[in-house]
């Protein structure tokens, strides 16, 4: 018979490697950086033996995507509302764009921005 610590082991694991999952899911998807990657990691964290080894796996699993994820702040999309990262032109989650182009020098700026910072042209792309 399998002792009852056995399940409870299994469900301890199941919570960290299913809620670690979730959140490497949400914030990898947001950045736009490799979220189905993440997800397979978490995956083989699961199958690492023993709840102490797991649980260390995970520390190193999160050491690694907090090292190398895109760095910098996650803003809402302005039609979805989802959080996006600050530097991405279109968001992942919606498909549609974040910012808005500059039709004089062709840099990219903020979704509610009235003149380019870049040029001070008032010559924006429709929002």
């Amino acid at each position: 018979m399998v002792k009852l610590n056995t399940f409870v082991e299994l469900g301890i694991k199941l919570v960290l490697t299913a809620g670690s999952a979730f959140f490497l899911y949400r914030d990898a998807r947001a950045r736009d950086y490799s979220w189905l990657m993440w997800m397979i990691i978490c995956i083989f964290v699961f199958f690492t033996p023993g709840l102490i080894g797991s649980f260390f796996a995970l520390l190193l699993v999160f050491a690694i995507y907090f090292s190398t994820r895109p760095k910098g702040e996650l803003t809402p999309c302005p039609h979805c509302n989802k959080r996006v990262h600050n530097i991405l032109a279109f968001c992942p989650f919606c498909k549609r764009a974040v910012k808005r182009e500059c039709l004089r020098c062709h840099e990219t700026v903020a979704w509610d921005a009235v003149i380019c910072p870049h040029c001070r042209s008032t010559n924006l792309t429709d929002s």
